[in-house]
């Protein structure tokens, strides 16, 4: 993808390495790097997304959700942006460090754009509302490993039925979407 996109390396001069990834199972889809890198980009991916989910359930915890996050990280080597594509795909910019932080900005804005229209259709409107609820909260819920037992315990719906959102009629599904509303602490699920 990357390939097609950044033809001319000069198009973005400041950007060093450019990583999409896959969430909410944090692993790399598509890489480019403008030389050779020291460090593993299949490696940074994963740390990049679990850094993204990490901020937010920080933003979820003081109250400050946000359906459009960008993380910026700013060391003595690099400037990395991070930034949600959608529910599917988080997109990391390296950037030289001398960069301007604004510079940076607008040309994340522009990579994003191509790279947006890039990336494959995952058929949301095809997963049915229990199953697109149950992902949403894995991916954001405080504890992912226990969410299922929480949400059996709120609904009264056995771990069976909800090991299959899929499954579930429109009186669970609404039951399942209030418990998952009250867990993350928000009025609306931006799903």
């Amino acid at each position: 993808m990357f390939e097609k996109l950044l033809t001319n390396s000069n198009e973005i001069p400041n950007l060093r390495t450019a990583i999409v990834i896959t969430m909410p199972d944090c692993l790399l889809y598509d890489s480019w790097s403008k030389g050779e890198s020291s460090w593993s980009v299949e490696d940074a991916a994963g740390y990049f997304g679990d850094l993204v989910r990490a901020n937010r359930r920080g933003l979820q915890s003081v109250g400050a959700w946000s359906a459009d996050m960008q993380i910026t990280i700013e060391s003595a080597d690099a400037l990395l942006l991070l930034r949600e594509l959608d529910e599917h795909f988080v997109c990391c910019a390296v950037f030289e460090r001398s960069t301007p932080l604004g510079m940076a900005r607008l040309q994340l804005k522009m990579l994003l754009d191509r790279v947006r229209a890039s990336l494959p259709d995952l058929g949301v409107e095809e997963r049915s509302r229990g199953v697109r609820i149950m992902e949403f909260l894995e991916r954001y819920a405080p504890d992912p490993h226990a969410v299922l037992l929480r949400m059996a315990t709120r609904t009264g719906i056995p771990l069976e039925k909800l090991r299959d959102p899929a499954s579930l009629g429109d009186e669970q599904v609404q039951a399942v979407e209030e418990a998952a509303k009250r867990i993350l602490g928000l009025e609306q699920l931006h799903i």
